[in-house]
């Protein structure tokens, strides 16, 4: 193995150097309430008669403790095969720091701690009760927190409280769990050969820490546990901890239909959509009385993508600890507890993760702790961890973050339990993560197809001759006489048992297989129109709601001015611009009693300062949300303006939404090309959830698009994309040019919430058009109707000789020269809706204006980029035989020129060339 290179570090007196004030202090007043050992040195000191010798051995003596504390896991006991070797490690005995027995046996043993000097009669002592605490199985990392608190409470509880004393039937229960976790394992690698399974040995300790945090949190009072894992490990935590029994396990094995044995009294909900996953990415949500109180156990499904389930699960935690039913939303964090299992190549590998534990004190996403556990298999598919990070621990980014670290030999499964319990009483303390890095092995390849010694020799010549860790406890417990040796055996056979008779129940010609994978009834039906009009009285007393300010609270002036103008829709002609139409809709939805979730950068003013939904004193800096204050609100209204992430904003939204689909959670992009940064959240949940694993979501995206000008990056919010995963009605996709269009939409999607036609919506949102006086609208609009995917101005229809079809600021940008220079013979299709195609609606107006010959649709993307590729089949379909043309950029790597100039040229080119006839 390589060795690392660790540089000795400055002494940290700590706590020894105020014990030992203290205690001068105690002896400038009275030397006899010091020990008779203290009273010497300290006299000696006085004096000046002190040896430099003396002074140099207490030193050494409070840097030695430093030591211990601080770097004692480089030498513990942490590896259960393949350990690893360092080089220049700081001293950590008494011969490196020229101390012997004798000197340190004339201390007292409150030099090293007070909390110890009821426990041992001198530092000698003490001493060697830290190198035990320190260097056995469990490494302890916390001289990296600031709060001095949590640094002294985990002293103590390291120190001082201890391990657990586990009783006769704990043991003998930890060894049944890990006799079935290996069972398990082995029995699928007898019975399906060359299975994929991703198997959990080497690090079966993660199932029975489960347990104890199951126990643990019961007693606390959490009553949701959600659970976010990649795909090494996750059949056994389904089938012990889930409790998914072992007969749908393995019919999944043999491709029988596993709900056939799914339990009937509904304590088991297995959710699958019609095209289906592979069953090492599944979840499921189990209801258990097993340990305490009633508990809702959750494993989130997760893709190939390992670590980015991590922000979802912490998104499904907050939206249980959420209530909703407020102005506000109320947290409580035990309602709800993350436990979030990593692999240690990816750990430090994957960016999510820096991104997630960024979002654990802030306020919109802090779940009051969450409990991060490493399943530290020592190597990423073939690569060990030297080519894999620059750290010496997988652990070590969590450093940045205040939190605590353990390293734990998975083999030592009493250690395991001991170090879990800990974090678990860190977390009720303090709400904050704690990080465990449970050290083992992979007993297979990456898969068990895979032949490691290829890659891994010295590893896997080592883990081909250790013992699993079912036989190594067991003969622990024989040796302590916990249980006898025929006992072990037969807990082993009995697990055997259980899974031949689970086998045997199970009629292996009745294969599952669907080809035709028909989506559900419900989501082929779409989402029919809905009345979205809200009464004038009603949105007069909200907007006038939306106005009112607490006594004394002073808006910014000019600000105050610009809000005031919204009063004119209903006191004059005035019109309803972009942002005071979504403040309507959104204040109508809570008062429906769907609560609303809205984040993103910048979020609560607004990219452009179109929005303005959290307010600022000026004199204060007090923060004010008119929408938390108004009246009839029949559910909570919640923004906050996000860190500078997009992946792990992302998906803790989309997470929450799934976890509460009667809020509705919107993420805004502060351009729409940010959204590039979460394209995995989009592609592998928010896109197909849905079908691969019947996970339903309402989200709303909001992601700014439009050619202004403004380069390649700020222009395209990558419409492209939506539209290519688009397919059996998985979301809406559009791009809208009317403020009244924009509040009937979010209402329309706001109805569909928690029923079977909700599914997400994309939408590309505008910049120049937030205020444009031809998208804006009268408040006449937003009392009736419904939202509407298709727009378009009066016609004749005999006189039409082209139809153009545009979306958002295209084809308000035609819409403003036609406005200017009128054409009778052009008629102007405003697609508001792009996905699902609104082709009822199209084929009604192409069959009306059969006089025109050429149908053009025109976008401001480049040609291989914005929706043509998706439209001009659908188009060609529709048409029945006439002339289909696209207008727009020519094809371009990049999404758009980088020159404003240039930019005007190229947009009016376009626009006059698509309205000449």
């Amino acid at each position: 193995m390589n060795k690392g290179n660790l540089e000795e570090a400055p002494v940290r007196f700590g706590a020894n150097l105020g014990y030992l004030l203290e205690m001068a202090d105690q002896y400038n007043h009275d030397p006899a309430s010091v020990t008779e050992e203290l009273q010497t040195l300290f006299g000696a000191l006085a004096s000046g008669n002190a040896s430099v010798e003396d002074a140099g051995k207490l030193k050494s003596v409070i840097q030695l403790v430093d030591n211990i504390r601080k770097y004692g896991h480089l030498k513990g006991d942490i590896y259960p095969l393949y350990k690893r070797e360092y080089e220049h490690l700081p001293k950590l005995t008494l011969e490196e720091f020229g101390l012997t027995k004798e000197d340190l046996s004339a201390l007292p043993a409150a030099i090293v701690s007070e909390k110890l000097a009821a426990q041992f009669s001198n530092a000698y002592e003490a001493i060697c009760h830290l190198s035990e605490v320190y260097m056995g199985t469990a490494g302890y990392e916390m001289s990296h927190i600031n709060n001095a608190d949590e640094r002294d409470w985990l002293i103590n509880e390291i120190e001082v409280v201890g391990r657990q004393t586990a009783s006769k039937e704990d043991k003998i229960k930890l060894l049944k769990s890990v006799a079935h976790v290996e069972g398990f394992e082995k029995y699928i690698h007898k019975n399906f050969v060359g299975a994929k399974r991703f198997s959990i040995e080497g690090v079966d300790a993660l199932v029975p820490m489960l347990e104890a945090v199951l126990s643990e949190a019961s007693k606390s009072d959490i009553g949701n546990i959600q659970i976010g894992m990649a795909h090494r490990g996750r059949l056994n935590v389904l089938t012990h901890i889930l409790e998914k029994p072992y007969e749908m396990m393995l019919a999944e094995f043999m491709h029988v239909d596993p709900f056939k044995f799914l339990p009937e009294d509904g304590s088991l909900e297995i959710s699958r959509g019609w095209t289906g996953d592979v069953k090492y990415h599944l979840g499921g949500t189990k209801t258990t009385t097993r340990y305490g109180r009633e508990q809702v156990i959750e494993l989130a499904k997760n893709p190939s993508h390992l670590e980015i389930v991590a922000p979802v699960v912490l998104g499904k935690t907050r939206a249980v600890q959420d209530a909703t039913d407020g102005n506000a939303p109320v947290q409580d964090i035990n309602r709800s507890l993350a436990v979030l299992v990593h692999g240690d190549a990816a750990f430090p590998g994957q960016g999510i993760n820096f991104e997630s534990m960024n979002l654990s004190n802030l306020d919109g996403y802090k779940t009051g702790g969450s409990l991060h556990i490493i399943t530290n298999n020592r190597v990423g598919f073939t690569t060990e961890c030297w080519d894999s990070r620059s750290t010496n621990y997988a652990t070590d980014i969590a450093k940045g973050y205040d939190m605590p670290i353990v390293h734990v030999n998975a083999d030592d499964i009493e250690a395991c339990i001991d170090v879990i319990i800990l974090a678990m009483k860190f977390r009720q303390t303090f709400h904050h993560d704690f990080v465990i890095d449970l050290v083992g092995y992979r007993r297979y390849g990456h898969n068990e197809m895979d032949e490691p010694s290829v890659t891994n020799p010295l590893m896997y010549k080592e883990i081909k001759t250790h013992p699993s860790i079912e036989i190594l406890y067991g003969k622990k417990l024989v040796a302590e006489g916990v249980i006898s040796e025929d006992e072990m055996n037969q807990i082993f056979r009995n697990v055997e048992q259980e899974l031949r008779t689970a086998h045997d129940s199970i009629d292996k010609n009745e294969k599952e297989t669907d080809i035709e994978m028909a989506m559900p009834e419900a989501v082929a039906a779409g989402q029919p129109d809905v009345e979205t009009g809200v009464d004038i009285a009603v949105l007069e007393q909200l907007n006038q709601d939306m106005l009112t300010y607490p006594e004394g609270f002073t808006p910014f002036s000019k600000l105050t001015k610009i809000l005031e103008r919204r009063q004119d829709p209903f006191t004059k002609d005035g019109l309803v611009d972009w942002g005071h139409a979504e403040l309507l809709a959104f204040g109508t939805i809570i008062q429906d009693g769907k609560p609303v979730r809205l984040t993103g950068q910048d979020s609560e003013r607004g990219t452009f300062a179109q929005r303005h939904a959290v307010l600022s004193d000026e004199k204060t800096g007090e923060k004010y949300t008119p929408l938390k204050h108004i009246k009839g609100a029949q559910a909570s209204f919640d923004i906050h303006n996000s860190p500078l992430s997009e992946a792990a904003v992302v998906g803790f939204d989309y997470g929450y939404n799934v976890q509460n689909k009667n809020a509705m959670t919107v993420w805004e992009a502060q351009y729409g090309d940010f959204s590039n940064m979460a394209q995995m959240m989009f592609d592998n949940f928010i896109s197909s959830a849905h079908a691969k694993w019947g996970e339903t979501s309402g989200m709303t995206l909001l992601l700014p698009h439009a050619y202004e000008g403004q380069g390649p990056e700020h222009s395209s919010a990558r419409l492209e994309r939506y539209l290519q995963l688009a397919a059996e009605n998985n979301w809406t996709v559009a791009n809208l040019t009317s403020t009244a269009n924009y509040f009937h939409l979010l209402r329309k999607q706001a109805h569909y919430l928690n029923t079977e036609q909700m599914r997400p919506l994309v939408l590309m949102t505008p910049k120049s058009l937030l205020r444009n006086p031809y998208v804006s609208r009268p408040i006449s609009e937003f009392t009736e109707g419904h939202f509407r995917p298709v727009i378009t101005a009066g016609y004749k229809k005999t006189k039409v000789k082209k139809i153009l079809i545009a979306s958002g600021k295209m084809a308000i940008d035609l819409y403003t020269e036609l406005e200017k220079n009128p054409n009778e013979e052009i008629a102007l299709v405003r697609l508001e809706q792009l996905y699902p195609l609104p082709e009822e609606a199209l084929q009604t107006i192409f069959t009306e204006l059969k006089n025109a010959a050429e149908i053009g649709f025109v976008q401001e993307e480049p040609e291989n980029q914005g929706a043509w590729h998706y439209i001009y089949p659908e188009l060609e379909r529709l048409a029945k035989g006439r002339s289909i043309k696209y207008y727009g950029r020519v094809k371009r790597s990049s999404t758009s020129e980088g020159d404003n100039e240039v930019h005007k040229l190229v947009q009016n080119a376009i626009i006059q060339d698509a309205l000449t006839i």
